[in-house]
């Protein structure tokens, strides 16, 4: 992971343990890999983007 990729999570709330990249406010775990696999920064942000406005969805969903 690159250190441009470690920024980009970093600037939206994302922690990198080991292996897996968090959330922790949200509750999100995932795999690092599956953000290295992007081959620009802007899809990287919109990767990241996706996983946090479906986990808000689902957030809200459950609250209602």
């Amino acid at each position: 992971m690159t250190n441009e990729q470690k920024a980009i999570l970093e600037k939206f709330g994302f922690r990198i343990e080991g292996e897996q990249v968090k959330h922790l406010k949200l509750g999100i775990v995932r795999n690092k890999q599956e953000f290295v696999c992007h081959a620009t920064s802007e899809e990287l942000q919109d990767y990241i983007k996706s996983i946090l406005r479906n986990q808000c969805q689902w957030k809200r969903g459950e609250s209602e």
